[in-house]
């Protein structure tokens, strides 16, 4: 959680190392439930280990040497570093922010390219999905394409936005398709046909 405290020499508005640590824990928890790279949710949680033994505030850091202060740090790359400075100057971090909204499906699709809030909720009623996984999925299945408004070149829209938030890429290989969730529809599934892409376990929120 981001807060801000008062210097007592300055009145300047402080962020300590604690504080941008468990900012750190807290992205790579909700990468890691929304299924993100791998390496992407190391990087955030070694980045936050950094930030919590620091002796020195990385505040103070920023200051004197600038971005590449940071950037000196065990485990601290560019991306740590410009989210380290967001959090430090503008108090917010949009990715964090963005994270966050996973709990509302439609507020969390909204945060996906060429979607606005009213496709969003049109894409949750209709296909009952409620993670970027499950939309991914969408897009490359057919499902998506069923919805009003989702054309060809929004869904690719879609499909770029994804990969690139979980850095892969976008092509050729679609994302392996969730398991039905409903019991009935999964014994009426014919096994002698084959799939249109791997299915594998659904990660849930």
């Amino acid at each position: 959680m981001i807060r801000t405290n008062q210097s007592r020499s300055n009145h300047a508005p402080v962020v300590t190392n604690e504080e941008i640590a468990q900012t750190l824990v807290e992205i790579s928890d909700l990468l890691e439930r929304q299924g993100a790279n791998p390496y992407r949710i190391r990087a955030y949680r070694q980045g936050a280990e950094t930030v919590a033994y620091c002796q020195t505030p990385l505040q103070a850091i920023l200051a004197e040497r600038g971005i590449a202060g940071l950037m000196a740090l065990r485990g601290i790359g560019d991306s740590l570093a410009a989210a380290i400075q967001k959090i430090i100057h503008a108090k917010r971090l949009p990715l964090l922010e963005s994270l966050r909204g996973g709990g509302a499906p439609e507020r969390l699709f909204s945060t996906v390219a060429d979607i606005g809030p009213k496709l969003a909720t049109r894409i949750h009623e209709q296909l009952g999905i409620r993670t970027l996984t499950q939309l991914e999925a969408a897009a490359w299945d057919g499902r998506l394409a069923r919805v009003p408004g989702m054309g060809e070149k929004r869904i690719r829209a879609v499909r770029e936005s994804i990969a690139g938030r979980f850095r892969r890429s976008a092509n050729p290989t679609p994302p392996p398709v969730a398991l039905p969730t409903n019991p009935q529809a999964s014994r009426s599934a014919d096994p002698t046909k084959p799939a249109d892409v791997p299915r594998r376990q659904e990660l849930l929120w």
